[in-house]
C-alpha cells in the first residue's frame, strides 16, 4: 500500500510543482458484494445428489484510475487494491498481510501522445483482448504499441502486443522466431446512425508451453498461429437500438513433439436489440457460440467461447462458464434470453430488472484414435439444456453511491446415459458500488 501512495502522491507533487501545465485526475470505483449459493454444482456427474452445497461468502474490490497529462502526453494507470474475498486464506482482516503490498496491483501503465488532430499514439501494457462488443471478450493487460488516426471515413489504427519474449529470456538471438506476438488492423466507422467496427487480429505463437488438455502442458516446439476476423455494428435501426457481432477464428497448429499438425475454425454470432420506453427497457438478446467435434489439438472437439466480460447469464455463464472446463464463459451454447431493465417502481431512487434464459448445447461427441482404432468419447454437454430466471433491484442513496439486491435461478438438463438431472440451483446477493 505505501508504494502505491507514494506513487500518486509523487505524481500529486509533479502536477503542482516544477511543472506548472501538468494535470492531475484520479476515478474509480469500490465495489463490495454478499452471495449465498444453494445446491451449487457446476459439472455434469452421475451422483446429483447436494450434501453441503450450501454456502455464503463476501467480496469487493477497489479499483483506482491516476492520469497524469503535460501537454498532448498522458501517464495513465490502473491499480487493482483487495480484489479479495473477504477470510480468503484463513488471514485475519486485521493481521499484516502476508507479503508487502500482498493486495495491491499496477494492472495498467502507458502513455498515449497526440500528435495532432490526427494520429494518437499509446505505449506501454494497457487494455486488451476487446473489440466491437463484450461478447467473446476478456479484458487482460497487454504490452502493445498502437497507433490510431482521424480519416474522412473515421478511425483506423494498427498495434503491436508483445505477449511472450523468448529471445530476451534466453539472451539468445535465435530466440527471436520463437516469441509469442499479435497483430491488429481495425476500423471505426459510421453509416447514417449505425457504427462498424471490422478488426483483424493475427496471434503467432512460438515455442511456448500449449495447454493440449485441462491443466496438461507441453513445451518446445510448439507453433500456433490464429486469426481472428470480427466485424460489429451498433446504433440505431429505426425505433431500436442495437449491437451485434460476428467473430471467426482460424487455428492452426503444429506441436512436433506430440506429432501433431492439425487446424480448425470456430465462429460466434451475437444480437441484441432494445428499446427505451418511459416504464422500462424491454430487450431481446441472441448469442451462438459454433462447435467443431474435431477441433482442438487433440481434435476431440473444441467450441467457442462466450469469454468471461460477456455474462450472458449470472449463473449458467457468469459463474458456472456451463461446458467450459477453462471457466472463461459457457462454450459451445446457444442462449435467447429476454429481459427488460430501468424497470420504473414509482420510487424514484428504485428501479428493477429481470430476465429469462433458455441455453441449448451445440457441442457434439468427439473422436479418439485408441490402438489404431477410432473410439468415440462421450460429451455430457451435447444435448444439455438449461434455463435461468432473475430479479435485481438498484436503489441509487446518493449520484455516486449504489445498493444492488438480486435473486437468480437455474435448471439443467443433460439428457445424458448416466448422469442425472442436479436439483435446480439459486443465488440470493446484494452489494453496493461507490464510482467517482
Amino acid at each position: 500500500m505505501k508504494k502505491v501512495l507514494c506513487t500518486i502522491a509523487l505524481m500529486l507533487l509533479v502536477a503542482t510543482s516544477a511543472y506548472a501545465q501538468a494535470t492531475f485526475s484520479l476515478t474509480g470505483s469500490y465495489w463490495a458484494e454478499g452471495k449465498y449459493w444453494f445446491n451449487y454444482n457446476a459439472t455434469p456427474g452421475t451422483d446429483a445428489g447436494y450434501t453441503d452445497t450450501s454456502f455464503g461468502f463476501y467480496e469487493q474490490d477497489i479499483n483506482l484510475y491516476p492520469k497524469l497529462t503535460v501537454g498532448n502526453t498522458s501517464l495513465n494507470m490502473a491499480l487493482a487494491i483487495t480484489d479479495v474475498t473477504w477470510g480468503d486464506g484463513g488471514k485475519d482482516a486485521l493481521s499484516t498481510p502476508a507479503q508487502d503490498d500482498d493486495n495491491i496491483l499496477i494492472e495498467r501503465a502507458f502513455i498515449t501522445h497526440k500528435f495532432n488532430d490526427v494520429f494518437k499514439l499509446d505505449v506501454g501494457l494497457m487494455d486488451g483482448t476487446q473489440w466491437g462488443t463484450v461478447f467473446a471478450d476478456d479484458k487482460q493487460g497487454r504490452w502493445r504499441v498502437k497507433l490510431t488516426a482521424n480519416t474522412p471515413v473515421g478511425v483506423v489504427g494498427g498495434l503491436l502486443e508483445k505477449v511472450y519474449d523468448r529471445g530476451y529470456d534466453s539472451y539468445d538471438a535465435a530466440g527471436e522466431n520463437d516469441d509469442t506476438d499479435h497483430y491488429g488492423l481495425f476500423a471505426v466507422t459510421k453509416v447514417g446512425s449505425i457504427y462498424i467496427k471490422p478488426l483483424i487480429f493475427y496471434v503467432d505463437q512460438r515455442n511456448n508451453a500449449v495447454e493440449v488438455a485441462p491443466d496438461v502442458f507441453v513445451s518446445d516446439e510448439n507453433d500456433l498461429t490464429m486469426l481472428n476476423l470480427v466485424l460489429a455494428f451498433d446504433g440505431e435501426l429505426g425505433p431500436l437500438s442495437f449491437e451485434s457481432e460476428f467473430n471467426y477464428k482460424k487455428y492452426d497448429a503444429d506441436f512436433e513433439p506430440l506429432n501433431i499438425d492439425t487446424d480448425w475454425a470456430l465462429y460466434g454470432i451475437y444480437l441484441n436489440f432494445w428499446k427505451e420506453l418511459d416504464a422500462m427497457t424491454p430487450g431481446l438478446l441472441l448469442a451462438y457460440a459454433s462447435w467443431d467435434d474435431e477441433g482442438g489439438v487433440a481434435e476431440t472437439g473444441a467450441g467457442f467461447s462466450y469469454e468471461d466480460d460477456f455474462n450472458a447469464t449470472l449463473i449458467l455463464d457468469d459463474e458456472y462458464a456451463w461446458g467450459n472446463a477453462s471457466g472463461d464463459g459457457m462454450v459451445g451454447m446457444t442462449t435467447v434470453k429476454l429481459y427488460a431493465n430501468e424497470i420504473k417502481t414509482g420510487i424514484d431512487p428504485l428501479t428493477l430488472s429481470a430476465y429469462v434464459a433458455y441455453v441449448m448445447s451445440n457441442q457434439d461427441d468427439g473422436e479418439a484414435v485408441v490402438g489404431g482404432n477410432t473410439v468415440t468419447i462421450q460429451n455430457n454437454y451435447k444435448d444439455a439444456t438449461a434455463w435461468e430466471a432473475a430479479l435485481g433491484a438498484t436503489y441509487r442513496i446518493t449520484d455516486n453511491l449504489y445498493y444492488m439486491p438480486y435473486v437468480a435461478y437455474a435448471d439443467i438438463n443433460y439428457d445424458a446415459t448416466g448422469i442425472d438431472d442436479p436439483d435446480a440451483v439459486y443465488i440470493i446477493a446484494n452489494g453496493i458500488e461507490f464510482t467517482f
